[in-house]
């Protein structure tokens, strides 16, 4: 008997018996993957070039309290139509995203907050097939985070309502002062005096109430498009004229910068900013006050923004104050409702900005305020 059947049939059997271990192999492989996957204590959703899912996890079926097989994933969303764009850009550009937040209706007037991040699935021609949900439940994230924020707003009107009774209990203890003072006065003169005071006190309470309802108003800024270094060059014109004195108000810019803003709440927030600066640097005991002004365009990856420098050589700001000169009334100075700033912070966030207070080197206050730009510079 030839040796050549033998030979194919042993060749048959142990490619037989490799196929046999290869799919014991990939089946415990499978079963190890599948185990792994439902202990993930995180969501796991694999969806086909549809959107449709067609692999997922236990946990993903305990974050949206249903079924999930089959479904569409822009339909297990509030934000279907949001949600379906990202997936859109995963599936045709490969594109990753991460922690992107979204709300899942799990019962009538309650939803759950979940983030998603999403990747492709490529196979070995690199071409995408479908994509990968990873799912996490961030519903008491959320709900611990809107506690500690509730509690933060009750510190701050606390802090408000205990500012707002000091001003007026002193300045009503300074006119009743004054009214007693003039039931036994008898001298014109000295009653005409009182009544000044009176005046004054009267003025300030004024003031406040006036300040403090316009912290209150909600910002609604008109937007146009506002050249920064002229109304910068304005507003410091506007500063020397109103405040005359022995300091030196520099400013520092080559560039021009086109920023979409409301021309009367920007001119405000520098405004107040420049007059802080000026009284801080009418102390300064040795040689001219001086501040400076500096503004330049930040470039970055995809648009950019626009910084303005002011800084002074005045006495600058205790470093414990320095967590504490945005709260509304709080202020260091025998004077004011210690709303000013608070009114810049408000202006700044209303653009979209964020302002920062630190001490210059040696000595004096830097506030860096920033406003991103739309397009790219």
């Amino acid at each position: 008997m030839s040796l050549l059947p033998i030979v194919s049939i042993a060749i048959a059997l142990l490619a037989i018996a490799i196929l046999l271990l290869r799919f014991r192999t990939d089946h415990k492989h499978q079963r190890l993957s599948e185990q792994i996957t439902n202990e993930m204590p995180s969501g796991f959703i694999t969806v086909n070039r549809t959107g449709q899912i067609i692999g997922h996890n236990r946990a993903s079926e305990r974050i949206f309290e249903r079924k999930v097989l089959s479904h569409k994933l822009r339909d297990m969303v509030l934000e279907s139509e949001e949600l379906q764009k990202l997936l859109d850009r995963c599936l045709s550009a490969g594109e990753i995203f991460t922690r992107v937040e979204f709300n899942v209706p799990v019962a009538p007037h309650h939803d759950k907050r979940i983030g998603i991040n999403l990747s492709p699935i490529t196979n070995e021609q690199g071409r995408i097939e479908g994509a990968i949900c990873l799912l996490s439940d961030l519903t008491e994230i959320v709900e611990l985070q809107q506690q500690v924020k509730l509690k933060e707003n009750f510190a701050v009107l606390g802090e408000m309502s205990s500012g707002i009774a000091h001003e007026f209990k002193n300045s009503i203890a300074t006119i009743l002062g004054y009214a007693q003072l003039s039931s036994g006065e008898t001298s014109v003169e000295v009653l005409q005096n009182y009544a000044r005071e009176i005046q004054k006190e009267s003025r300030s309470m004024s003031t406040m109430v006036t300040d403090f309802l316009n912290f209150a108003r909600p910002v609604d800024p008109s937007i146009v498009d506002v050249e920064v270094r002229e109304l910068l060059q304005n507003v410091i014109a506007d500063v020397r004229n109103s405040r005359p004195g022995t300091y030196e108000i520099s400013f520092d810019s080559s560039q021009t910068a086109s920023l979409p803003c409301d021309a009367t709440l920007v001119r405000q927030l520098f405004m107040n900013l420049l007059l802080n600066a000026v009284e801080a640097v009418g102390d300064v005991s040795s040689g001219e006050g001086r501040i400076s002004v500096g503004l330049e365009k930040i470039r970055e990856r995809d648009s950019g923004s626009i910084r303005i420098v002011i800084e002074d050589n005045g006495a600058g700001i205790p470093v414990h104050e320095l967590t504490k000169i945005f709260y509304p009334f709080f202020t260091t100075k025998s004077h004011g409702t210690g709303l000013g700033l608070s009114l810049v912070q408000k202006i700044v966030l209303a653009h979209n900005g964020r302002i920062e207070a630190q001490n210059a080197d040696p000595h004096g206050a830097r506030f860096v305020v920033t406003f991103p730009l739309q397009d790219s510079l």
